[in-house]
């Protein structure tokens, strides 16, 4: 997958969220996102947003919660 490409699926992900790519990936990766590339590059999408929210501090979650 070409730069462009890459970067271009990974907004694409942004805009829908983890909840949304998720689903699609587990229900059918090939109809709604696109070939084996993109099925990896969503699992490692969604690894390093799942990270991410790991590592968050206690005071970050909190606060956040508070602004919702």
């Amino acid at each position: 997958m070409h730069e462009p490409d890459r970067q271009r699926t990974l907004d694409y992900f942004e805009r829908l969220g983890p909840e949304r790519v998720r689903l699609y990936t587990a229900i059918d990766c090939d109809r709604f996102l696109g070939d084996w590339q993109v099925r990896e590059l969503a699992d490692q999408w969604l690894a390093a947003k799942e990270a991410e929210a790991r590592s968050r501090s206690l005071w970050d979650r909190l606060f956040r919660r508070r602004e919702r």
